[in-house]
């Protein structure tokens, strides 16, 4: 919630920070730096959570991206330069990064296979829900004087409840084995699997061992070199992280963030008179979808998913490219040059809600679960590469958007998301294997045939055969 709420209040920020940061009207420029240096923190943060996570815990990152969350929010909203807004912003960048890094991760570890997505689903369901808080809290103190203020800072508030919550979180029962506290993890598969019998839990025990002691026999003690060495110097983990790290890629050049973090000032731009209640629109959609992929994504499975949603994101985004054409919009300053909202700005509203409603069912939530495609000894360090992969290109976008609808024009700018859409889609159907179903150690064979796309298949036929077996699963369906 944290995530989706500071990365979409700044949208409702920008619009009405006015002079209050240096007692002049803030630039476009300086825009692009508030929103990108979010994004850069962001980077940061999930490499230090990547390098640590392993060696201190899953707990831990998250406590230390809930005070990262809060220091941030006070540090922005008392802010009076925008030197010091910057830094509050780089400061929440490295809570959303530690927090993006380690909780997908973490959920997969605790999640029973079955379950694993739709966990991760209700993860991506909060991240909606902490952006229709945040263009509530934006539409609230729209017109309240100073009111960005109260809009950032009420952020700190769940950031303190995260912390105290935590506390009553086990430790991943995965990284409890690896570090030989066996007595711990087996607490925290009897509290995960309340209704397993003994022999499952000792099966299940065993399973988790096995795929720890293959990783540990790999290597001692996995550090940052030889496990970035295991990543891309193993054919299969390669194969793996390409997977992984390529749909986080198209996930963000697909540009969704460009309506996350400019949504406002874009429908400010094309005349809409309240842009904030139009954006808020926007993330109601976001929500919505978000909540129906849960209820779909084991059953349809990503890559179906995937393949079923993504062809439509280039129409929508093509749609507002040619709806641009007909909005008067003096390029150089992105200024109305007339008081009419006409059917080019509702065509472009439309486009954005079916865009969003696309991109949310399939592209939004699934990347986020690519890190069960990635092996114990280097799925720590490759979920790191997963959020290079997503904060990278965010720096890009968040960065060039306005720079880019001034130079190429709006048209060309959302043309070029469009064709970046549309390779994703090729992307998926050669690269994207299915391994909904399986357990992480189950996932790792997966890879050991070329990309996997067509080995997945087969075991999928298998398993609906009932020619895979699966463990305790299969003798008590409600483990």
């Amino acid at each position: 919630m944290l995530f989706g709420y500071d990365t979409g209040v700044i949208s409702g920020v920008l619009v009405v920070l006015g002079d209050d940061l240096g007692g002049r009207e803030v630039t476009s420029s300086e825009k692009e730096a508030i929103t990108a240096l979010c994004a850069a923190g962001a980077l940061v943060g999930a490499i230090i959570a990547g390098v640590t996570s392993d060696k201190y815990g899953r707990r831990p990152a998250i406590w230390f991206s809930s005070i990262l969350f809060t220091i941030g929010a006070i540090v922005q909203a008392t802010s009076y330069s925008i030197a010091q807004m910057c830094a509050g912003r780089f400061l929440i960048g490295l809570g959303i990064g530690s927090a993006s890094m380690i909780v997908p991760l973490y959920i997969a570890e605790i999640a029973p296979a079955r379950f694993r997505g739709r966990m991760i689903s209700v993860d991506m369901i909060f991240l909606g829900t902490g952006s229709v808080l945040a263009y509530a809290f934006d539409a609230a103190f729209y017109k309240v004087n100073h009111g960005w203020r109260y809009m950032i800072g009420i952020g700190a508030i769940p950031s303190i409840v995260l912390g105290i919550l935590l506390f009553w979180c086990p430790e991943s029962p995965r990284q409890l084995m690896f570090h030989g506290r066996r007595e711990q993890c087996e607490s925290v598969i009897r509290r995960i699997y309340g209704n397993a019998s003994e022999l499952q839990v000792q099966e299940k025990m065993l399973s988790i061992e096995q795929g720890v002691n293959a990783a540990k026999s790999l290597n001692e003690e996995i550090s940052i070199t030889k496990s970035m060495r295991l990543l891309f110097w193993v054919p299969a983990n390669l194969r793996a992280g390409i997977a992984a790290c390529g749909l986080m890629f198209f996930q963000q050049f697909c540009g969704f963030n460009t309506l996350m973090y400019y949504s406002s000032t874009l429908f400010d731009i094309v005349g809409f008179s309240n842009p904030i209640a139009v954006g808020s629109v926007v993330a109601v959609v976001n929500w919505i979808f978000t909540v129906l992929s849960i209820f779909i994504i084991d059953r349809v499975g990503r890559r179906k998913l995937l393949l079923c949603t993504m062809w439509a994101m280039p129409i929508c985004l093509v749609v507002a490219a040619v709806a641009f054409i007909w909005v008067p919009i003096d390029h150089r300053t992105l200024e109305l040059t007339s008081d009419h909202i006409g059917w080019p700005a509702y065509l472009v509203l439309v486009a954005m809600i079916l865009f969003v409603a696309f991109y949310v069912a399939g592209l939004g939530c699934v990347p986020w679960q690519a890190n069960e495609f990635l092996p114990m000894e280097v799925r720590a360090m490759g979920t790191m590469m997963i959020n290079v992969f997503n904060w990278g290109p965010n720096i890009i976008v968040s960065a060039t958007f306005l720079t880019m609808m001034k130079q190429i024009t709006p048209s060309g700018t959302f043309g070029f998301y469009a064709v970046l859409c549309f390779l994703g889609w090729i992307f998926v159907f050669f690269c994207f294997p299915e391994c909904s179903q399986m357990t992480l150690e189950e996932v790792r064979n997966v890879f050991e045939h070329g990309f996997g796309v067509k080995h997945a298949n087969e075991w999928r036929r298998e398993y609906k055969r009932g020619e895979k077996a699966r463990g305790p699963q299969k003798r008590q369906s409600k483990v």
